[in-house]
């Protein structure tokens, strides 16, 4: 065999490798399309009648538990078919080991038989799969892989750029923008899950941790004018600017463990004491927010529902106010 041209050809995989993983020299997309973020080509980023310019790319990211209920409903779909699990692992934008693993948790939990298929010669060829579990049409909720790439994302897949939402990110962060990301990606899965008449349950991470992202800053208040002597210019701009400290001042997260032997957790958040107490099973938890002083029960956060509060009061100085946004979210890590 030609030495050099199996050295071409492997460059040649290399090549087209970086090609869908890293993008072309100087482009300027992210091409993410591993690590299971899912790349779409936005048809909006080509319509010129916006006036602002939409993203060129879609961004898609399935958890664990929607991957294994996709790669399930293919199964199902393909049932004692050959798969090829490094197409299928670019359709999922995961390692070919990751798949490998998958397949075989399916098959330890006896959900799936795999078949081996050998060539005349003896080598062996991709295996076929054949779905045994409890029998039905379509697995859990009945993701598939082709409602991950739907434009409209009407499955309710995570569909936002991570970076834009991380409290690592330099500059502003604005908390109920990952809120309102967050909280309409629920109601899509549920009304996914309604018209399918699945299990609420289907597909959701075991909660483990009740995560209380906060934000904390002060504002002007409205019509209160910023006294002359803390008014600054932008040499840049020309505008003027309050200059007292304090916007977006703070922001963080408290996790805390879902543990029913210990039902009250509680915590502190700028002057204010909170309460929270654990109630409903390790499946599908609910935390009731109190004060721990008054006792006024503020919100229950349950995974479907509302998780946000919004607290004011009144600053230091008589024309501001400060400002305390609370988010929980029950997750697996």
């Amino acid at each position: 065999m030609d030495s050099r041209g199996t050295g071409e050809e492997k460059l040649k995989k290399r090549k087209k490798h970086r090609k869908h993983t890293l993008g072309k020299p100087g482009d300027e997309t992210i091409h993410k399309h591993k690590f299971g973020f899912i790349e779409i080509e936005n048809p909006e980023y080509y319509d010129n009648q916006y006036c602002f310019s939409p993203s060129e790319f879609l961004m898609r990211k399935a958890t664990p538990e929607e991957r294994r209920e996709m790669v399930v409903n293919y199964i199902i779909r393909r049932d004692g078919k050959p798969i090829n699990l490094e197409k299928l692992a670019a359709k999922l934008a995961v390692s070919k080991r990751t798949i490998q693993s998958l397949m075989r948790g399916l098959k330890e939990e006896g959900l799936i038989e795999v078949l081996p298929n050998y060539e005349q010669n003896g080598r062996q060829e991709h295996n076929s799969y054949h779905y045994i579990g409890p029998p039905t049409e379509k697995f859990g909720s009945g993701l598939t892989i082709g409602m991950l790439y739907d434009l409209k994302n009407r499955a309710g897949f995570r569909d936002w750029e991570w970076d834009d939402y991380s409290y690592k990110n330099k500059g502003e962060y604005d908390l109920m923008d990952l809120y309102s990301a967050k909280s309409y990606r629920r109601e899509t899965r549920g009304k996914f899950l309604e018209r399918r008449n699945a299990d609420k349950s289907a597909c959701i991470r075991k909660p483990k941790y009740l995560a209380i992202r906060y934000s904390h800053f002060i504002s002007k208040k409205d019509g209160k004018k910023t006294p002359d002597k803390y008014i600054r210019i932008n040499y840049k701009t020309g505008e003027q600017y309050d200059s007292r400290p304090g916007n977006l001042s703070s922001h963080g997260t408290k996790k805390f463990k879902i543990d029913f032997s210990k039902q009250i957790i509680t915590f502190a958040l700028f002057g204010i004491l909170f309460g929270g107490e654990l109630e409903g099973s390790e499946d599908d938890p609910k935390v009731i927010i109190f004060n721990l002083r008054t006792e006024e029960t503020y919100a229950q956060f349950t995974y479907w529902g509302e998780k946000y509060l919004y607290f004011v009061r009144d600053a230091e100085d008589e024309d501001r106010e400060e400002n305390l946004i609370i988010y929980g979210e029950f997750t697996s890590k």
